[in-house]
């Protein structure tokens, strides 16, 4: 009950009161997807495409979209009944649904380990509470791919403990597949990695090594499995990924960026001693969220307990050593570049080049501690000889924790001591909870067996802590700030045209980083700022095309471009803005307002006379517009753009839109080849005359993914419906 029903609590004064999240990803990435993809939808056509960022990017294929994953689907119910308000508040009821999941999975798990009740709610209120997925849960692909990590262990266990069954094939396909829907590689690749050493334990422990050939055969075909229902959304995301900036790998210090600051070691006990954004005062490195790694004191004494005292828990020692071991590994990767051992890794194992955020590994050590934690709960007994003793001083220890920490507040108050002041207030919390758990351990069940009373006293002091821990981590606003049609720049809006806007990468930066979304606090702007900032991608809230681009990956020949305008000056930055069909630029000032300024000469379709071939056939320089021929957009949707021509002679039309494979071009319903130009626009060749060429987005990824994934879908349903092997 308190599993399902503490998140719920956690987010209330968000869905309760009528707000919506908006701090960072969800206003910015999250809520503008999916309010594209739908506004897609409501015009009849599939949200493949997003023409408003960056001249132009894949939608679906954008991962982190999770278009195809069906939790998504009830955000498009909501905005048909209550258009983007309704869809943003329906935000945080998702969030604690699937925080919610996390744990049940997590209790599920402890069950079927033959673990007691109170047990299934210590680790599952541990794991589902945890800092891990509170902290991090504004970015929802995170939130949801995490939440389906103890299900798939859970199933996985299943697999190796019953190699007769084909069920659990069919089951862990299932829950890979929505997992891999979920939108987050780097949490799924991690949850795998975790499926796979999970199971060679357990092959191990129950010594089943020789079925380990059959079990990993069977673990083969879940994936396969898995690939297949989820097709229609890798197979376009692997084609956008082959030609992203992220095509090769990335750079060694953007994948060590967020590695875990050692000290935030100390928030295993006392999550706020360097601060909390939530309540403005965080001073560590980095940001809050990456490093959070609080199961609550209650669990992580627990998990201890079962370290400490492991010749008591004998009938699960293998497992409490190999729980230990993750969570050594686990520190160990997460410290990134704090160690030469994240690099070595990095230039030699494959796919460690591939992700950012190493901080991101210590959801093993989440699980772990909170299943820990579960062990240990069946051998909590009420303390006697020796152990009252110690248990009794203990008491005392807490007790004058609390009254040092007091103390010190109230020093620091008075001006007397210069010490930050959230070291004293997260001590006071930790001995005020630390007495809590002290207290219960005293009058903690004899041999007698479980006292429900006390059971429950133990439940909730665990949901308290993590609830306090976690509360305003992921704060509301109005739904003001969501409300259709804003206009917040009327005079953009009706100046914009075909054209777009375009601020510079430094000013972007600024205005994201310094005045909107500061690590240190949640509070240093009013978030309706970053609805009229017209930051990326927020803009699409309001219907603006942009040449800026705020998705996880993008085009890389656009990258390529982008770096280049942004280092141009004068005279050839202004030729660029044009080519890029730019009519608005944004500029910051260092108070965080934004002034526009009109470019002229813009055009998003224009005719060329003439056209060479530089450096390769994959590109294509051409002249300057040439004024005898024209060019006009006529008709443009998310998935297609008609091109009226009028030219006396043979020439090159230029779509300032990004070339990308699955477009494809059309004159009088027959196929034209299109070609780089400038390595990043669409041309195409034409005769002299009057044409209409159309350019369509067909990507064969998806409808080849897509016919995979529906056959499969299928064929799950009749496989299910069999009787179990």
């Amino acid at each position: 009950m308190l599993i399902l029903l503490a998140p719920f609590a956690l987010l209330a004064p968000v869905w309760l009161t009528g707000k919506a999240l908006y701090w960072g990803t969800p206003s910015t990435q999250f809520i503008p997807w999916w309010w594209q993809a739908w506004q897609t939808l409501r015009s009849g056509e599939l949200p493949l495409w997003n023409p408003l960022v960056g001249m132009g990017a894949p939608l679906l294929a954008n991962y982190q979209s999770a278009l195809l994953y069906p939790p998504t689907w009830i955000y498009f119910a909501l905005a048909a009944i209550g258009g983007l308000p309704l869809m943003a508040w329906g935000q945080a009821l998702m969030v604690a649904f699937h925080l919610a999941w996390a744990g049940w999975g997590m209790g599920l798990l402890i069950r079927r380990l033959d673990r007691s009740e109170l047990a299934q709610s210590i680790g599952g209120l541990a794991f589902g509470l945890s800092g891990y997925l509170v902290a991090r849960a504004h970015f929802l692909s995170i939130n949801a791919t995490v939440a389906w990590l103890p299900w798939i262990l859970l199933i996985a266990y299943e697999l190796v403990q019953e190699p007769r069954s084909n069920r659990p094939v069919l089951k862990l396909g299932l829950v890979l597949a929505l997992q891999w829907l979920a939108g987050h590689a780097q949490l799924a690749w991690y949850s795998l990695i975790l499926a796979i050493i999970w199971m060679a334990f357990w092959a191990w422990r129950d010594t089943r090594w020789r079925s380990l050939g059959s079990i990993a055969l069977r673990f083969g075909l879940a994936g396969l499995l898995a690939f297949c229902l989820s097709a229609a959304q890798l197979l376009p995301t692997v084609e956008y990924l082959a030609n992203s900036q992220r095509a090769t790998q990335v750079d060694f210090s953007q994948a060590a960026t967020y590695s875990f600051w050692p000290w935030r070691l100390i928030g295993l006990v006392a999550p706020n001693f360097f601060g909390n954004p939530a309540q403005a005062d965080y001073w560590g490195y980095g940001n809050f969220w990456e490093d959070a790694i609080y199961v609550g004191l209650l669990p992580f004494l627990l998990a201890m307990a079962s370290l400490l005292w492991m010749r008591k828990t004998m009938d699960q020692k293998a497992l409490v050593i190999f729980l230990a071991v993750l969570i050594l590994v686990s520190f160990m990767l997460a410290l990134g570049n704090n160690t030469p051992l994240f690099e070595w890794l990095f230039y030699t194992v494959p796919t460690f080049s591939l992700f950012q955020s190493p901080a991101r590994f210590t959801i093993w050590m989440i699980f772990s501690l909170s299943l820990l934690a579960a062990i240990a709960a069946d051998y909590w007994k009420r303390p006697a000889g020796r152990a009252l003793y110690w248990s009794r001083l203990v008491v005392a220890g807490a007790a004058a924790v609390l009254g040092v920490a007091a103390i010190g507040m109230v020093l620091i108050m008075q001006g007397a001591l210069n010490l930050p002041q959230t070291f004293f207030s997260a001590t006071l919390t930790m001995g005020a909870v630390g007495l809590a758990v002290a207290w219960l351990h005293l009058r903690s069940p004899g041999e007698d067996g479980l006292n429900r009373q006390w059971g429950w006293l133990v439940m909730g002091l665990v949901a308290g802590d993590l609830l306090f821990a976690g509360w305003g981590l992921n704060p509301g606003t109005s739904l003001e700030l969501y409300k259709e049609n804003a206009n917040f720049y009327p005079e953009l809006r009706a100046e914009l045209g075909a054209g777009r806007l375009f601020i510079a990468a430094d000013d972007e930066y600024r205005l994201r980083y310094e005045h909107l979304f500061q690590f240190d606090s949640f509070y240093t702007a009013e978030p309706l700022q970053s609805r009229s900032s017209l930051l990326p991608n927020a803009f699409l809230l309001d219907g603006v095309s942009s040449a800026n681009n705020y998705d996880p990956i993008v085009p890389g020949k656009y990258k390529e471009f982008m770096e280049k305008v942004n280092e141009a000056d004068g005279s050839d930055h202004v030729e660029l803005l044009q080519q890029m069909s730019v009519s608005w630029v944004g500029t910051i000032a260092e108070n965080g307002s934004i002034s526009l300024e009109a470019v002229a000469g813009f055009s998003r379709a224009r005719w060329a006379e003439c056209g060479q071939m530089i450096e390769s056939i994959d590109n294509l320089d051409v002249c300057a517009k040439d004024e005898i021929g024209s060019a006009e957009v006529i008709r443009d949707t998310a998935n297609s753009v008609d091109v009226a021509i009028d030219s006396p002679s043979g020439g090159w039309l230029v779509l300032a839109d990004t070339i990308y494979p699955g477009w494809r071009a059309f004159v009088n319903g027959e196929e034209i080849t299109i070609f780089p130009v400038e390595g990043v626009f669409r041309g195409v060749h034409l005769q002299g005359g009057k044409y209409e060429v159309k350019f369509i987005y067909q990507p064969l990824s998806f409808y080849a993914g897509s016919a995979l994934s529906i056959f499969s879908w299928l064929s799950v349903l009749v496989l299910w419906r069999r009787r179990p092997a």
